[in-house]
């Protein structure tokens, strides 16, 4: 008895210094049918223990009683050196090792006998349950299972990996709260800013929840954070009764990829697709190559129509984030209030109207690639610094959150208005003027670059006559004077539309000048008048169409005000000086 008393001694002073671990999941079932055998077996033992491969005491029972050694972890080496110790390997995973009188050991050596064909019963049941957890293994989401009290039952390894959780043996069998705690995690929701978790409101209501977004954070700092979304279902027995849940995890990434899948979002074209050998256009190609490369921020300019957004898919595609996403946007398509939920998203139920699952929102869809913003000219003045904001921290915030989230993109703007003069109008914000247009490029209108009407006009015949494989027509000789005579106000985009309506129209192979004009016509511009408009007339016209914008828009600000001039200015987002030179100008 005195060397049992020693060696139990020997083994307090190897394994209480230690840090004591739950006991739970296999090695629990495990422990229990162990305890099932000794309790049932009359061997007279004064020490035994059994022990996983790891070291990890499962349970320990001695003659004397005495502190509880299970969930230490001893060093199974130095343990086989110990004197009238006996070691009885169980299995790959498991050993017992027991002090007991050399005549009673075959009781002990029938104990384990017993032990072993329990868990091969265990083993040979468990088969086919192995291959399903293996396959689920196998999948990139997190899986989780639950019981009614939010007791972790299962976890594959991605959820393992999400969580950071080094052991899953430890984690499973305690309530998920604990396991959370314990490896040092917060849970924030997106939705809400709630840090409880949403699968407490599932395991109650018994109703499913799907693409609840969350940030996983380190309450120690070092790991750097991650957004996921869940998908939570309630398990329900034949009664109705809530007996469970299911939980699958996607990553934000994969919810990026899944939207880009859906809404297309990737450049087409490239500068081989920009038709024309004008010096003009060859010389705008050269610059917008040489900015590719660059990782700052694009303004494109030019008259409607030229093809800012043809510039703006073949800078991506020539640029290092070619193989990420190329998400365009028109401003000018979204009111005030839609225009931040489009570029920076929403969590569910920010505002009236709004999905119950959220919104991801442009920046968000365009990291690691190129945002195109068309007409940004358009962007309404309160929102001008918001986007500012987004420009100089690369941080957006969803509308109903306070979290940060960071996004790569790189950013490219077009506009076919003078912002330069918006700025002095105090309609566009000096400072996002500066930050938008690091690197610019103007775009020809067509009537500067005449040279590029006839490959662009058999470039729109050959499309024209693709769908219906048929051989493209041409241009009569007097069409092609037409064609070379017109100024072409709408550019590229109307002499598309243009050819395409003349391939329609003509009867024959040979496109009449009559048809041509009839074509120019039916888009509402009368040939003559336009051909012979000066520059100055076009200017003048373009001067007074700005004219009418700007009155009507200082006319809704005071309606919107009830006349109160200091409000109205606060509103259209300037000075209450400026507003009063604006309306000296521009008001009625």
């Amino acid at each position: 008895m005195e060397t049992t008393n020693t060696l139990i001694t020997q083994i307090k002073k190897m394994a209480l210094p230690g840090e004591v671990q739950q006991i739970t999941g296999t090695s629990l079932l495990v422990k229990n049918l162990f305890l099932f055998l000794c309790n049932q077996s009359d061997c007279p033992i004064d020490l035994i223990l059994l022990c996983r491969k790891d070291g990890m005491i499962l349970s320990c029972r001695y003659a004397t009683p005495g502190d509880d050694l299970s969930g230490h972890t001893l060093d199974l080496d130095r343990l086989k050196d110990a004197e009238d110790l006996q070691l009885f390997k169980v299995s790959d995973d498991y050993i017992i090792a027991a002090v007991c009188p050399r005549e009673k050991s075959a009781v002990l050596s029938d104990l384990q006998k017993d032990f072993q064909t329990l868990l091969g019963i265990i083993e040979q049941d468990e088969t086919s349950s192995r291959h399903l957890l293996h396959c689920l293994n196998s999948v990139k989401n997190a899986i989780s299972i639950y019981d009614e009290n939010a007791t972790l039952l299962y976890a594959n390894t991605s959820f393992c990996k999400d969580l950071s959780i080094p052991n899953l043996e430890d984690a499973l069998g305690r309530n998920i709260n604990d396991v959370i705690r314990d490896i040092g995690a917060k849970i924030h929701s997106m939705e809400d800013n709630s840090s409880s978790l949403k699968m407490m409101d599932v395991l109650k209501n018994g109703e499913e929840v799907i693409d609840w977004e969350i940030r996983i954070e380190s309450t120690e700092g070092q790991k750097e954070s991650k957004l996921v979304s869940n998908d939570m279902y309630p398990v329900v027995d034949e009664t109705g009764k809530v007996t469970g849940m299911v939980e699958l995890t996607h990553s934000r990434q994969q919810d990026i990829k899944r939207t880009r899948k859906i809404m297309g979002f990737a450049a087409e074209y490239t500068f081989d697709d920009i038709v024309g050998t004008s010096k003009a256009i060859k010389e705008k190609i050269r610059t917008a190559k040489e900015y590719a490369n660059s990782p700052f921020n694009f303004l494109i300019t030019g008259e409607s129509g030229v093809g800012k957004e043809l510039f703006a898919q073949s800078i991506h595609n020539y640029s290092p984030r070619h193989k990420g996403p190329f998400v365009a946007l028109n401003c000018a398509n979204f009111s005030d209030g839609l225009i931040e939920s489009e570029l920076f998203g929403y969590v569910g139920g920010a505002f009236t109207g709004a999905s119950k699952n959220g919104q991801i929102g442009k920046f968000e869809l365009a990291d690691g690639g190129t945002l195109f913003l068309d007409e940004v000219g358009e962007l309404p003045l309160h929102f001008q610094s918001k986007l500012l904001r987004v420009l100089e921290t690369w941080m957006v915030t969803r509308i109903g959150s306070s979290k940060q989230i960071p996004v790569n993109v790189r950013l490219i703007t077009a506009t076919n208005r003078n912002l330069a003069e918006m700025v002095e109008e105090g309609l566009f914000r000096q400072d996002l003027y500066y930050r938008l247009q690091v690197l610019t490029l103007e775009i020809p209108p067509l009537r500067e670059r005449k040279d590029d009407l006839a490959l662009l006009s058999d470039s729109f015949l050959n499309q024209a006559a693709a769908p219906y494989l048929d051989t493209p027509k041409i241009l009569s000789s007097q069409a092609k004077k037409v064609l070379m005579s017109y100024d072409w106000p709408g550019n590229v985009r109307e002499l598309r539309n243009v050819i395409t309506r003349a391939t329609v129209l003509s009867k024959s192979k040979i496109i009449s000048k009559e048809t041509l004009e009839e074509s120019i016509a039916s888009k509402g511009y009368m040939l003559k008048a336009i051909s012979t408009d000066t520059p100055a007339e076009r200017v003048k016209q373009k001067l007074t169409e700005i004219d009418n914008a700007y009155t009507s828009l200082l006319k809704e600000a005071l309606e919107l005000t009830a006349g109160n001039k200091k409000e109205a200015a606060e509103l259209i987002g300037v000075s209450r000086n400026t507003f009063y030179r604006m309306l000296e100008k521009y008001g009625e």
